[in-house]
């Protein structure tokens, strides 16, 4: 790829959804910031359509989360639970762990860890 042209949003974040019985389980694979947030939310709210119990977000393969992408995660869990559905972010990586420990968020979006 030219040094010019930008990487696609797609090519920054892979999304995966799996259904599982009542639950969903969203897996974010790469870049989770400015470019890529809005379409993480829209994955989201289309889950939300699908009226789950539950909302599980797959964060391991994340490697990059700049604080647009915390916003991003931030934002699904209010509106995951709006919803009323129950929300998890699970095998959150070291870096992130840390984001949210620094931020003052890790009791908002991982009470479990």
């Amino acid at each position: 790829m030219p040094d010019d042209v930008a990487p696609s949003q797609a090519e920054l974040l892979s999304i995966e959804t799996r259904f599982e019985g009542a639950g969903v389980t969203i897996t974010a694979e790469g870049e989770l910031d400015y470019t890529t947030s809005p379409r993480f939310l829209a994955c989201v709210r289309e889950v939300l359509d699908n009226d789950p119990r539950s909302i599980n977000v797959d964060v391991h393969a994340l490697t990059f989360t700049d604080s647009s992408g915390l916003a991003a995660l931030l934002q699904a869990r209010g509106l995951v639970h709006d919803a009323g559905v129950a929300f998890r972010i699970s095998r959150p990586s070291p870096r992130l762990l840390r984001i949210v420990e620094l931020t003052g968020t890790k009791e908002y979006l991982l009470p479990d860890e």
